[in-house]
């Protein structure tokens, strides 16, 4: 089929109206049979994902299940590909933005922030969340994740909720009949298969789980769909089929219209965001607490470098018997330093969204991290602190700066004017792109941060290609084999599937 996009840019109400002409029982479960069809994001090299991005087919049935009206027609396979085609052409700031040398950056902040998590592996996100929260070791002051924590906060086992959202996205991928793609329904489980659950026992409990985090219906999207939206960035903002991909109140079981979703809920970022409810003290401790999971979950990734000893945070004396803490881990190569702060932090929405003052706002961010890098710099160079004694000081020194999400763009020419100055070479990795760079063989990762502390801070990744790696990430290896439902490992750089 040919897809043939607007020649301009079309105003919102076009395409809501273009929606809201066909019935959201149709439409939506249109756009759930052609889901698992589709190519995921990170294959599109080896398939044409077209114009039906799941982003976008998610936003359709966003707004056709919180504002469509079961008495309209049915829709078509033509009808969807006309729908997409004006939500891909949709208009967007860029229009009216000011020429001021980043309209294009902001531009790239929206698209990237919006498409970017789902052209992760999958395999790897779903390991870490279970070698993040359950298998790194827990320091000691932790608030919330504590014994108990996991069945409080989810109804169950992590590795059973990791593995409950692998269950449904199989099922509404390749379930072997056709006809029930897109759907999931928990009487077409067989009972005596709940055996590769650690707790999950019975369609009660597999229910009850999936009615309290994973679940929503058309009165929730309804009274929550956002009235008063900016038009121009609306698709851009929170879409509350993410967090609850699947839609209940339907025939045939739950209706998914966009299986990669249902993964998104069990990846540490959905996870943090289950738990992490800022409005409540709880939330914020738990956010804390994952927060210093994330520092050693880090130090995990290092240690699997064979050529580099890694040492832990340093804490050392000032005057007026104040202390002084340095970068989360120091890493000695035979020939370099690395310097690593860890920052847990993620990119909040005015950033998403390509704020008129994104580049204020990442400045920060970073502020006080980079800053870490040249302090820890500053003292391993004076030599006036016996506590760095143990790292040498005449070997080249580079920083890195870990996130537990990715900011995209950060490492370009264009957003390091905007970061802080520091007396070190500084790069901003995130974990990502850590778990594939510990795993490099046939040569130093030393070689690697060399030529990005060359570039001035250049990102990791576009470095990778001369290179070789593992096929497997020892910590995410062992992550994913404690999951139900596990399947042979894909390599940590690439799909899992």
């Amino acid at each position: 089929m040919r897809h043939l996009l607007p020649s301009h840019p079309v105003p919102e109400h076009r395409y809501i109206e273009r929606v809201l002409r066909h019935s959201p029982d149709s439409l939506v479960r249109l756009i759930a049979a052609t889901s698992p069809g589709l190519p995921a994001v990170r294959d599109l090299g080896k398939r044409d994902l077209g114009p039906y991005g799941p982003w976008a087919l998610q936003d359709v049935a966003w707004v056709s299940l919180a504002l469509g009206s079961d008495a309209r027609p049915a829709a078509s396979s033509n009808d969807l590909a006309e729908i997409v085609g004006l939500y891909l052409a949709l208009d967007d700031p860029i229009t009216r933005d000011p020429d001021d040398g980043l309209r294009l950056e902001r531009l790239l902040q929206r698209v990237t922030h919006q498409q970017g998590g789902l052209q992760e592996s999958d395999y790897a996100q779903l390991s870490r969340s279970v070698a993040l929260l359950q298998q790194t070791p827990h320091p000691d002051g932790l608030e919330v994740i504590r014994p108990g924590w996991n069945h409080e906060l989810l109804g169950c086992s992590l590795t059973d909720y990791v593995g409950l959202a692998e269950l449904v996205w199989a099922c509404a991928t390749h379930h072997p009949d056709p006809r029930r793609r897109g759907r999931f329904a928990v009487e077409w489980y067989p009972a005596r298969d709940y055996v590769e659950f650690d707790h999950l026992r019975s369609p009660a409990q597999v229910k009850a789980v999936l009615r309290r985090h994973f679940a929503t219906t058309k009165l929730r999207l309804r009274t929550t769909f956002p009235a008063d939206a900016d038009p121009l960035v609306r698709r851009y903002t929170h879409n509350p089929l993410r967090p609850r991909p699947l839609v209940s109140g339907m025939p045939g079981g739950y209706l998914v219209p966009v299986p990669a979703a249902v993964l998104g809920k069990a990846t540490p970022l959905g996870l943090y965001y289950t738990g992490g409810d800022n409005n409540s003290e709880r939330g914020k401790a738990f956010t804390r607490d994952v927060g210093h999971l994330f520092e050693r979950y880090v130090g995990r990734q290092l240690a699997l470098l064979t050529d580099a000893e890694v040492h832990p945070e340093v804490e050392y004396k000032l005057p007026k018997k104040q202390k002084g803490k340095s970068v989360d881990w120091i890493v000695v190569f035979p020939d370099l330093v690395l310097l690593v702060e860890v920052k847990s932090t993620r990119p909040g929405e005015a950033l998403r969204l390509g704020a008129e003052d994104f580049t204020t706002i990442l400045e920060g961010q970073f502020r006080k991290a980079f800053k870490q890098v040249d302090n820890s710099a500053d003292r391993i160079r004076s030599g006036a602190h016996p506590k760095f004694d143990h790292i040498p000081r005449d070997r080249p020194m580079v920083g890195m700066v870990v996130t537990a999400e990715q900011f995209h763009q950060i490492n370009t020419p264009e957003h390091r004017s905007q970061l802080p100055p520091t007396s070190v070479p500084v790069t901003v990795t995130s974990v990502q792109e850590l778990e594939y760079a510990v795993t490099i063989t046939g040569t130093s990762l030393a070689d690697v941060l060399r030529a990005s502390a060359a570039g001035g801070g250049a990102a990791l990744r576009p470095l990778f290609q001369d290179h070789k790696f593992l096929d497997h990430n020892a910590v995410l290896q062992q992550g994913w084999s404690a999951i139900p439902f596990s399947r042979p490992r894909g390599p940590v750089g690439g799909p899992a599937r």
